[in-house]
């Protein structure tokens, strides 16, 4: 079980570093002289599934820590 929560931790972290590089390269992008907009206007469009399933899997790898600790 700590194997497991330590991967959907780590997974969830990397999810959460994709989608801020993702948001970085995005705002540069369009912020940019001679730029086109690269991804939608609507941010939770774009962001809010890689967040929440960060968010998700973060949740579940700290549950799967937390009870594997209380047994």
């Amino acid at each position: 079980m700590g194997k497991l929560s330590s991967l959907l931790i780590f997974i969830g972290l990397i999810l959460f570093a994709i989608a801020f590089s993702l948001n970085l390269y995005g705002s540069y992008a369009a912020n940019h002289a001679n730029g086109a907009p690269v991804f939608s206007a609507h941010w939770w469009a774009r962001w809010f599934p890689l967040y929440a399933s960060g968010a998700a899997l973060l949740f579940v790898g700290l549950v799967l820590r937390l009870t594997g600790k209380a047994r």
